[in-house]
C-alpha cells in the first residue's frame, strides 16, 4: 500500500489533469478523460506526471483500461512500491512516454518520447534518446547514446555508439518486401528476409534519408537529406542524392573538410589512403566500430 492516502492521491492526479489540460472549477473523479479534453498523448503525459509524484509505475494495460480519474485512483491506491524499491526496476529508462514491448531491453537513462516504440528482441544501450514516434523493430541493437529524431524507423540494424538517426528516417531490412506470400497468405515476422543495415560509430543519417537494406554505413560517415544509400558507404565519407554517391568527406566533428583534408572548426587533419581517410596522428582513427 501506498503511504500516502486516498485523498491525497486524489489531489495529485486532479492537479496534474489540470497541467496537463487546464480545466474551469472542481473535477469529479467520475468524469471521463473524453469529457476532460484528454487525448491518447495527454494521458500518457498524466501517467508520467502522477508517476513521478508517486514513484509507482503505471502499466500500460492499466493506462489502455482507464476512462475516468477514479480508475487510476483505483490503481495507485491498491498498489505501490516497498519504502526502497526503485519502482522503475533497476536499468529502466529516465524518461518513458513511450512503448517497450515484452522481451526488448533498453538501457539505464535512455528516454523514450511519445509514440516511441522498441519492439520485442531489439535492444537499445544506455544514454540513448527516441524522439516521437521512432520505432525500434525486432532484432535491432543499438549501442551507447545513440540518437533516433522523431519518426525515425530502424528495421532490425545494428547502430554503434554515438551515431545519430535523424527525423523521419529509415532503415530497412528486407529487400524483397510484399505483404503476402506468392499463395495470397499474409506474411509473418518469420516470412521477411533479413538483410540488415549496420551504422557505425558516430555516424549520421540526416533526416527523411533511406537506407537500403544490408547497407554498410562507416563511422563518421553523414548521409545528407532525403538520400536514398543502395551501396556501403566509406568512413568519413559524405554521401547525397538519389541514388547516394559520395561528395566529399567529413570530420569527426561533423563539419565539411576542405580540400587540404583538414576541419575548418576543430582543425583535425587527415590523410587518404588509397579510396580511404584516415585520421592524422590516430591510427585507430579514434574509432573501433
Amino acid at each position: 500500500m501506498l503511504s500516502a492516502d486516498t485523498a491525497t492521491l486524489r489531489t495529485a492526479l486532479l492537479a496534474a489533469v489540470t497541467t496537463v489540460r487546464p480545466q474551469p472549477g472542481l473535477i469529479a473523479g467520475d468524469r471521463s478523460f473524453a469529457d476532460l479534453g484528454l487525448d491518447s498523448l495527454d494521458r500518457l503525459v498524466l501517467v508520467h506526471t502522477v508517476e513521478q509524484a508517486t514513484g509507482v509505475t503505471v502499466p500500460d494495460h492499466v493506462l489502455a483500461g482507464a476512462r475516468h480519474v477514479d480508475d487510476l485512483l483505483s490503481y495507485l491506491d491498491t498498489v505501490g512500491p516497498a519504502a526502497d524499491e526503485d519502482p522503475a526496476g533497476p536499468g529502466a529508462a529516465e524518461t518513458q512516454l513511450g512503448v517497450v514491448d515484452d522481451g526488448a531491453v533498453v538501457g539505464a537513462g535512455s528516454r523514450l518520447w511519445h509514440q516511441a516504440q522498441v519492439a520485442a528482441g531489439a535492444r537499445i544501450g544506455a544514454d540513448c534518446t527516441l524522439g516521437k514516434g521512432a520505432y525500434v523493430g525486432a532484432g535491432s541493437q543499438l549501442g551507447d547514446r545513440v540518437k533516433l529524431g522523431n519518426y525515425a524507423c530502424v528495421f532490425g540494424a545494428t547502430i554503434a555508439d554515438d551515431a545519430m538517426i535523424s527525423p523521419h528516417a529509415a532503415l530497412l531490412e528486407d529487400p524483397a518486401p510484399r505483404a503476402t506470400t506468392p499463395d495470397g497468405r499474409r506474411k509473418e515476422h518469420t516470412d521477411f528476409d533479413q538483410c540488415p543495415v549496420t551504422v557505425g560509430r558516430r555516424a549520421t543519417i540526416g533526416a527523411g534519408a533511406m537506407i537500403a537494406p544490408g547497407v554498410t554505413v562507416g563511422h563518421d560517415a553523414l548521409v545528407a537529406i532525403g538520400a536514398v544509400v543502395v551501396r556501403d558507404v566509406l568512413p568519413y565519407a559524405l554521401v547525397a542524392g538519389n541514388p547516394a554517391r559520395q561528395c566529399g568527406w567529413v570530420c569527426t566533428c561533423g563539419r565539411t573538410l576542405a580540400d587540404t583534408l583538414r576541419c575548418p572548426r576543430c582543425s583535425r587533419g587527415y590523410i587518404r589512403h588509397g579510396d580511404e581517410l584516415h585520421l592524422l596522428g590516430d591510427p585507430a582513427d579514434a574509432c573501433d566500430g
